[in-house]
């Protein structure tokens, strides 16, 4: 392989590298937004949960802790 194969092939490797980055990053973002708009769902959800069971606000700490107690999140 003569230099000039050898810069040509390095340069290839360079701009798979950035659109590898590239994609990466557009990803990220992606999941982001997915995330955030998962967030807003459920402070939605919440919201319309106390409205219909007012009680719910304070029993709900109590809900949660048993549910992360009794959960294994990466089993779901």
């Amino acid at each position: 392989m003569n230099t000039g194969d050898f810069f040509e092939q390095l340069h290839l490797l360079q701009q798979e590298v950035v659109t590898a980055g590239e994609a990466l990053e557009t990803l990220k973002r992606d999941h982001r937004a997915e995330i955030d708009a998962v967030r807003l769902e459920l402070e939605v959800l919440r919201r319309c949960l106390h409205l219909v069971q007012p009680e719910l606000a304070q029993r709900f700490a109590a809900i949660r802790a048993e549910v992360v107690q009794q959960t294994d999140p990466e089993t779901s």
